[in-house]
């Protein structure tokens, strides 16, 4: 489930990036900026789905 939600919020990332460059083109600096924010919190979702981060094979957790 963690490697489809990555999946996701990647092609959202990606199109709030075509977005933000088509804004850019019609002089649309506001939208522009909405859309670069989300295509930043897209992409930093990405990344730090917690699936993704255990491929790493770090310990996040220890028991005491």
């Amino acid at each position: 489930f963690a490697r489809f939600m990555e999946a996701i919020l990647a092609i959202h990332g990606v199109f709030h990036i075509f977005e933000c460059g088509l804004a850019i083109y019609e002089e649309a600096y506001m939208t522009a900026s909405l859309a670069a924010l989300g295509a930043i919190s897209m992409l930093y979702g990405t990344y730090f789905i917690e699936g993704h981060i255990h491929h790493h094979g770090h310990k996040h957790h220890e028991e005491d």
